[in-house]
């Protein structure tokens, strides 16, 4: 119970402290070395982030090949839509101001433009971000 008398303290606390093979300060010494990082720690950790990212985009696969199916459906049915359109242009039809409309409604237009940007722009929107390292 000496640790709760302030009076025997002395030197015992100082030699546990400052004991060269042993002592705290030689052991927290080690801690600090042991927290240094290296060149090939950093190339096997960015080697594991690599193969950390391939394995991610392989589980991802499937889910791009539910995007291509709904890009394309949403191409087909605005294709349908704007050939209908210019039909009735053409032919100078009565309704063509209810299919134009339609064709640039809010049931038509901007569910298309919101697939295709984010089909088409998904991949590229990280090429326009400013990173601090490039500057």
């Amino acid at each position: 119970m000496s640790f709760w008398n302030p009076l025997t303290w002395g030197e015992k606390s100082a030699e546990n402290v400052l004991d060269k093979d042993n002592g705290l300060a030689v052991q927290f010494g080690g801690f600090i070395d042991d927290l240094s990082y290296t060149d090939a720690e950093k190339a096997a950790n960015n080697l594991r982030k690599v193969d950390f990212a391939l394995a991610r985009l392989k589980l991802l696969e499937p889910f791009k090949i539910v995007q291509r199916v709904i890009a394309a459906c949403t191409l087909f049915g605005w294709l349908f839509v704007l050939v209908n359109l210019v039909a009735m242009l053409w032919l100078d039809h009565k309704n063509t101001d209810k299919m134009m409309e339609l064709a640039f409604s809010d049931y038509v237009f901007w569910p298309v433009i919101c697939v295709f940007t984010l089909y088409c722009g998904g991949g590229v929107a990280r090429y326009f971000r400013r990173d601090k390292d490039k500057q």
